[in-house]
């Protein structure tokens, strides 16, 4: 199994009034604090083979804060939303990836033992959708097998992956995971913290 990591970082966080991405949580840039639970020291949490943080709005400046060993992969188009970003993520993965997991920049409360988790569920179930399950659904983080590749590449728009776990709901392996239904996306959610 070759698992990319693709974390969401690209938006403009206007509800947010500012650069959500590097806003401080517990003393480091969101986009730091978020991309930890994915990693171990300065490697790849076993189970995931590479990883991309994908940067749209700020990419000059997130890119600063960011470990020179993670890859960055700027989408120009970012303004077509997070559905149009993603997309353009899964058509710059490398062929012979077996599965994508995907994550967002805001998620703070992950740990690295929920993604492991999902990493887990994804090699004992190598061809389902294995999706963290919260607030009575699916959503992200969540892994992909390569058979949904195609369909991934195609969203448009500001929908994300949440059509894909619609319609594919009988091909889901379901993690709890309620803490990832905490992301910041106002000035009032980073308040809670």
């Amino acid at each position: 199994m070759k698992t990319e990591l693709i974390l969401l970082a690209a938006g403009q966080s206007q509800r947010f009034g500012g650069i959500k991405q590097l806003t401080d949580i517990y003393g480091q840039p969101m986009i730091c604090h978020c991309l930890s639970p994915y990693r171990q020291g300065e490697k790849w949490l076993q189970g995931i083979t590479h990883g991309c943080v994908v940067l749209g709005a700020n990419a000059a400046l997130i890119t600063q804060v960011l470990p020179d060993e993670v890859n960055k992969y700027v989408v120009s188009s970012w303004r077509k939303g997070m559905g149009h970003t993603l997309a353009q993520s899964i058509l710059n993965i490398a062929s012979d990836r077996s599965h994508v997991l995907i994550g967002l920049a805001d998620q703070i409360a992950l740990t690295q033992q929920m993604i492991s988790r999902l990493l887990d569920a994804a090699k004992k179930h190598p061809t389902h959708i294995v999706a963290a399950k919260y607030r009575g659904g699916h959503g992200v983080p969540v892994i992909f097998p390569k058979q949904y590749f195609a369909e991934l590449s195609q969203l448009t728009g500001d929908k994300g992956a949440k059509t894909l776990l619609l319609q594919h709901s009988q091909q889901i392996i379901s993690i709890a995971i309620p803490e990832a239904a905490f992301d910041i996306d106002t000035p009032q959610d980073l308040k809670q913290v």
